[in-house]
């Protein structure tokens, strides 16, 4: 009897680790290494939105950071301020809002005769905090301030649970 029951126990272990191995995500980084120079770890994750949206989030050693670019059309020369927002409403209705590290300047390009388009790359601080609210709460809307502009979107639940597994993927 006490090794049907050592049996069963086993077996169950068993039968949970295979469960828990196969329900792990899976997380496919943009680049995953050690700084040459410095020796810490970095990786990062990127993924588009709708409306020429690319964001990621990003770590080095211990500190994280969102990078944008955002492709809107027309020449615009607002530059990206330091501490410009940019805010995720999550599906809990609560709200994330992280600051911009740095001034960027936009920089425009011709796409089709007589066409412009303007792109801005930003890094936004953000904390462990933050990024585990992402992560357990599907974003639903963005708004990203670049000096007088603001731009928004409402993200889909497919984009969402984009956002939300990059943030569990940083976090590891």
């Amino acid at each position: 009897m006490k090794k049907i029951t050592q049996i069963l126990s086993l077996g169950i272990l068993f039968l949970f680790a295979t469960t828990l191995s196969l329900s792990a995500q899976k997380c496919k980084y943009d680049y995953n290494k050690k700084d040459p120079i410095t020796g810490e770890a970095t990786k990062g994750i990127k993924f588009d939105l709708k409306l020429f949206w690319e964001i990621g989030f990003n770590r080095i050693g211990t500190s994280y950071f969102l990078g944008m670019e955002i492709d809107p059309v027309g020449v615009l020369v607002d530059n990206l301020l330091k501490g410009d927002s940019f805010i995720f409403k999550l599906s809990n209705g609560e709200i994330v809002t992280i600051y911009a590290r740095e001034e960027c300047a936009p920089a425009a390009k011709l796409v089709w005769p007589g066409g412009y388009h303007t792109f801005y790359s930003g890094k936004y601080d953000i904390d462990v905090s933050s990024l585990q609210k992402i992560a357990d709460n599907l974003p639903t809307y963005l708004r990203m301030n670049i000096g007088s502009k603001s731009y928004e979107q409402e993200i889909s639940a497919k984009e969402g649970k984009k956002i939300s597994e990059a943030a569990r993927c940083i976090l590891q």
